[in-house]
């Protein structure tokens, strides 16, 4: 299983070939780019001929774009009612896959799912909207050979794992699936072992940190409360084959995933 890391330790940062070459000096094969860099630009071609060049000459995989759309713009929701605003949500989506496209292809990681509950007001439309754009933009993806993967989310309309299946089961599209953010699950006083046995097969990547199960600290796995010898049990028994990626904060961290991966699958 290709060991992997988010970038977010260094998402302060612009991100450089000195940035990327931390990860490749720590022995990772595969990286999630997180969009928080002060220079990560969707539509720059100069940004995107940087990341070509940066992760080839690296030899890196590139597993996923974890894109935070929303967090860049307000409007830019999914579900949103507004016709303008959605077509622009359409457009800003669009435009993240074909920077994927251009870099060979990947998973865009999503958690901007602004899913009301079923009781509160246009809860239920705004969900079919939801579905609706998740599944033109996945129409748009699927022949550009870049899939979505949305993710779990503390005290959100997906903190339970069955509504992330029944999404999925709605949209039917095969390059859809879901990511599991095991300290999102594990803030949420849930299980992140049952968590991933619920998902199966919909599993298409990782979100690997721990916490305390109170704030999201995105722990280096071992130094908060997640048991992680029944999350690698859960993830051999759903036959995950996926990249062992992970979302940790610390930078002084990054030298220590290879051998704490090491830990977790040995157990």
């Amino acid at each position: 299983m290709k060991l992997g890391t988010s970038t977010i330790p260094f998402a302060k940062e612009p991100l450089t070939s000195d940035v990327l070459a931390k990860f490749s000096d720590a022995g990772i094969a595969s990286l999630e780019l997180c969009d928080y860099h002060p220079n990560f630009l969707y539509d720059d071609d100069a940004f995107c001929s940087f990341l070509q060049s940066a992760l080839r000459d690296m030899a890196f995989h590139l597993n996923s774009i974890h894109i935070h759309l929303k967090h860049r713009d307000a409007t830019c929701d999914l579900a949103g009612l507004d016709p303008a605003h959605r077509s622009k949500a359409l457009a800003d989506h669009k435009q993240a896959v074909d920077l994927a496209a251009e870099l060979g292809g990947c998973i865009l990681v999503t958690h901007d799912i602004a899913i009301p509950e079923p009781d509160q007001p246009e809860g239920l439309e705004r969900r079919a909207t939801f579905v609706d754009s998740v599944a033109q933009i996945a129409a748009y993806a699927a022949p550009k050979g870049v899939r979505l993967a949305l993710e779990n989310i503390p005290g959100g309309y997906t903190n339970e794992p069955e509504r992330l299946v029944t999404l999925m089961e709605d949209l039917d599209a095969p390059n859809v699936g879901v990511v599991i953010d095991t300290g999102h699950r594990n803030m949420s006083g849930g299980d992140p072992p049952t968590t991933l046995r619920a998902i199966g097969k919909h599993l298409i990547t990782l979100h690997l940190h721990d916490n305390h199960g109170e704030e999201d600290e995105h722990l280096l796995p071992g130094r908060g409360n997640i048991n992680w010898d029944q999350v690698s049990a859960a993830l051999g028994d759903i036959n995950y084959n996926g990249v062992f990626m992970y979302e940790i904060s610390r930078p002084e961290d990054v030298s220590e995933l290879a051998a704490n991966a090491a830990w977790i699958q040995g157990r």
